[in-house]
């Protein structure tokens, strides 16, 4: 089978205005493939001209949501050059735009002052004649239906969600965690969000686990107790027989934790029947939840593609991720079981 052979790699350079707490006052060669330099009076001049512009976007449906990135204009008398190797303009800025979040960082911890900050306004193919104006990220657009009918009949739940959340800390919590999560993502071209963004889904799932497993600690005090006096006793008595007694310990600890409901795994089972919620939204809670300890509890590089099975969708098209499913499903089980909605 002859394999399919990729895109062969052109030379692009990217201009960008950067400005910052100090700048040289001569061209400088940060590396082979990096220049930092002022502008002639000329050059400042016309690059107030040359930036991104305002995406505009238009849609046949009359409802729509339409999400820019985040976006700085800078505007300077010092100008950075990046070289880059790309099969195209798009592949180019976004290599260009992650050797620049490296540099601007790196600056930034090491001179002191202000945060260095740049914006990538033109770039090209090396050869050609013609540049390219830059756009910062690319825009997304959602398009509605047109709403159905909206009736009294329809709030009543509406009303309970609305009142729990103001009244109630867990969730509160919840949902702080559950709308920054929806923020997030709902910014263009946010994939160096994505870790935040998955773990504020966690945090609203944890925060309900941890909310109702107060209560049921509570209710089962006697029982925890009594389970935990009787593990403490047969611990002391076999303790000295034991040859390794740091693994000893911390199998002692683990199973204290268990013993008093402390461990997340099992209590997002315990909360999940307590609230009701579905089997198969407790299994996505528990391996949502071991997906964080392990990709998202220590550093670490993220393979490509890491984040898809939980991420692919967002908070307003018609397909909702599954992270959002499983975060939403947790606080709306609280707020309905706290008003008594069956």
């Amino acid at each position: 089978m002859q394999s399919q052979s990729s895109p062969v790699a052109d030379q692009w350079q990217t201009w960008w205005i950067i400005t910052g707490p100090k700048l040289p006052g001569k061209e400088f060669r940060f590396s082979d493939r990096i220049v930092l330099a002022p502008l002639s009076d000329a050059a400042f001049e016309d690059s107030k001209k040359v930036r991104p512009p305002v995406i505009k976007m238009e849609a046949s449906l009359d409802s729509q949501v339409l999400c820019y990135p985040p976006r700085d204009e800078v505007q300077s008398r010092h100008r950075l050059q990046i070289d880059v190797e790309a099969s195209d303009a798009e592949e180019a800025s976004d290599t260009a735009q992650r050797i620049a979040d490296r540099l601007l960082l790196s600056l930034s911890l090491s001179i002191p002052g202000r945060r260095y900050l740049a914006e990538l306004r033109r770039l090209r193919r090396v050869g050609d004649q013609g540049e390219i104006t830059a756009w910062s990220q690319s825009a997304t657009i959602a398009m509605f239906e047109e709403p159905d009918p909206l009736f009294e009949a329809d709030l009543s739940e509406v009303r309970a969600l609305f009142s729990e959340i103001d009244k109630d800390a867990v969730a509160e919590n919840a949902y702080i965690h559950l709308l920054t999560a929806w923020q997030l993502q709902n910014t263009a071209g946010a994939k160096p969000l994505q870790r935040s963004i998955l773990q504020h889904y966690v945090l609203c799932v944890e925060a309900i686990v941890n909310g109702v497993m107060t209560s049921v600690r509570r209710d089962r005090v006697d029982s925890i107790r009594h389970e935990e006096r009787e593990f403490a006793a047969s611990f002391a008595e076999t303790f000295s027989k034991r040859a390794n007694k740091p693994e000893a310990i911390r199998e002692a600890s683990s199973e204290l934790r268990k013993i008093g409901l402390i461990n997340m795994l099992p209590s997002i089972a315990t909360v999940s029947s307590v609230l009701g919620i579905t089997d198969s939204v407790k299994d996505q809670a528990i391996n949502l939840y071991r997906f964080r300890s392990s990709n998202l509890s220590h550093p670490g590089r993220d393979k490509p593609g890491t984040f898809r099975d939980w991420l692919s969708g967002g908070p307003t098209v018609d397909k909702f991720c599954l992270a959002d499913v499983v975060a939403r499903n947790f606080l709306t089980a609280y707020c309905r079981r706290n008003a008594g909605i069956k």
